[in-house]
């Protein structure tokens, strides 16, 4: 692992991490609760559309498309956040970046 490969697992970490006794500045808070709370509705989206697709039942384009859109929406609000807290690029981000448009592409198909 690269130094910025180290700097990203420290952002992540730091992003879920608990922060109830600190003092933290108000717009890096809003900006960590906006961050994951995309991310949360993203993993609901993930476990509502994975029984969908698994079974079969329904044929549903629209909410395909709109599932794998706020997939998409979630990991490029992820990534400018990791691109705006570090200094260098790194391996870590050229994998979620392509991860993540894999899955938006398979669910979206």
């Amino acid at each position: 692992m690269t130094e910025a490969d180290r700097e990203i697992v420290q952002i992540l970490k730091e992003l879920f991490r608990s922060k109830k006794n600190q003092l933290v500045d108000p717009d890096d808070l809003l900006q960590d609760k906006m961050v994951k709370s995309i991310i949360y509705s993203a993993l609901f989206c993930i476990i509502a559309l994975v029984p969908i697709k698994v079974l079969g039942s329904i044929e549903s384009t629209k909410v395909d498309g709109f599932l794998s859109g706020v997939i998409g929406v979630a990991f490029t609000v992820l990534f400018i956040h990791l691109n705006i807290k570090s200094k260098n690029p790194s391996f870590i981000l050229y994998v979620l970046t392509w991860l993540s448009l894999m899955v938006s592409l398979w669910l979206a198909s």
